[in-house]
């Protein structure tokens, strides 16, 4: 297996429709993956943190891989988001997400059970050795554990891992890990304001969670990029940072507001699963002026 696939882009990391009794509402997703591809994205992850993958029966997931790939077909680069505590049941995610058509996976250092380095190689490498390419995701905040220098030194180099997501918000480490394993790694920026340095230091892409909400414009804001055009990207930069902005205002769920965002704007994002909870008037309120005063709404 080669250790690069050829990834690159902007993949969006899709939320889950779920209807109020907290089941997936299957309809919208379908109208959802539809509205990616209308949008113009290279990837689509499924079941991501955005996805609230941690909600999610394992069958619900496999469920959601079929339809994406029933979808999509060809017309993007559906990866399965396989995260799972144990390694036992990140390998058998992964696994079927291959057989099922996908063709890659995102993967977290398993959450909560903080293993150390040789525990965390050992998991990737059991993962990878199903023979689906994986998507290593650097996201400290959530699992304590910065997939960084010798770490991820020894995780680059098992076969099967080819990409990395970098949610660090550490500018100076993704300068440095972008300099140091672009040569075997696709490495995308996790979050929107930190994917120009990113890409223009040598990233090949970002995994936008606000391609969710404007589609086409975060699309264009990458291409921009891509193409030198740098005065248009930070136009877009300032729209991308007040959402991020909102994103984290308020008390909310980031995936809440998100979801929120796109039901404002006539996007099929659907209802949170609990623990998480629809926002509040007030916070509707807030997030429609934002949208409106962004030009995305009249």
């Amino acid at each position: 297996m080669q250790n690069k696939e050829d990834w690159q882009g902007v993949y969006v990391v899709a939320v889950t429709p779920f209807e109020a009794s907290g089941a997936i509402d299957e309809p919208s997703f379908r109208l959802l993956l539809e509205t990616y591809i209308a949008d113009g994205v290279d990837g689509i992850i499924i079941a991501g943190s955005t996805g609230e993958w941690y909600t999610l029966e394992d069958g619900e997931r496999l469920r959601l891989f079929e339809i994406a790939v029933d979808v999509v077909g060809d017309r993007s680069h559906i990866i399965a988001g396989t995260s799972a505590i144990s390694t036992a049941a990140c390998t058998s995610l992964t696994r079927c997400a291959g057989e099922i058509g996908c063709q890659g996976a995102m993967v977290l250092p398993p959450p909560y059970a903080l293993p150390n380095h040789r525990e965390v190689v050992a998991h990737f490498s059991t993962v990878a050795g199903v023979g689906v390419p994986v998507m290593v995701y650097n996201n400290p905040a959530r699992t304590q554990i910065n997939l960084a220098g010798e770490l991820l030194e020894d995780i680059a180099t098992i076969d099967g891992v080819v990409a990395l997501k970098d949610s660090s918000k550490d500018l100076y480490q993704i300068a440095e890990t972008v300099r140091n394993f672009r040569s075997n790694l696709a490495i995308f920026s996790g979050l929107e304001p930190y994917a120009m340095p990113t890409i223009l230091r040598g990233g090949v892409g970002v995994v936008s969670m606000s391609a969710n909400i404007i589609g086409s414009t975060a699309v264009d804001f990458f291409r921009h990029i891509e193409s030198g055009q740098i005065e248009q990207a930070v136009e877009i930069e300032h729209k991308l940072d007040r959402i991020y902005a909102a994103f984290y205002a308020g008390g909310y769920g980031v995936y809440v507001v998100i979801k929120e965002c796109m039901n404002i704007l006539g996007r099929p994002g659907g209802f949170p699963r609990p623990p998480h909870l629809p926002i509040d008037n007030k916070g509707r309120k807030r997030l429609t002026q934002l949208m409106s005063e962004l030009g995305f709404v009249e």
